[in-house]
């Protein structure tokens, strides 16, 4: 069951996973455990955007369905859950959207993890 609780942690994580990205502290992310792809599948969906990744603004992770999804998974759990997030490229909304998993440790922690970049 997806809960606001879910929601708002999920929200706290998503803004430090972005601000990484925009960063370009790739490897940062990689290392961390912050992801399910490598360092160089991330760099080179990034590479085929144009612009420069900026961060999205503070709405944009409050608009549900429309930038930021989430989503209980089909199958056998781990990850408990997956979501989506439009990301932002020169102060504007892209198609490059940020999918991840969404992992519920036995303490109700949660963490999330890039499962893939794609042009939705």
């Amino acid at each position: 069951m997806i809960t606001n609780s879910l929601k708002r942690e999920t929200v706290k994580k998503l803004k430090v996973l972005i601000h990484q990205l925009a960063e370009s502290n790739i490897e940062n992310i990689v290392s961390s455990g912050f992801s399910e792809i490598t360092e160089a599948e991330i760099r080179e969906e990034l590479r085929y955007y144009p612009g420069k990744m900026t961060l999205p603004p503070n709405a944009a992770y409050q608009n549900w369905e429309e930038e930021i999804d989430i989503y209980e998974v089909g199958y056998e759990a781990p990850p408990n859950y997956e979501g989506t997030f439009n990301l932002y490229y020169d102060g504007e909304q892209s198609d490059l959207t940020l999918k991840f998993n969404i992992y519920v440790e036995n303490d109700n922690e949660i963490s999330i993890k890039i499962r893939d970049l794609d042009v939705m």
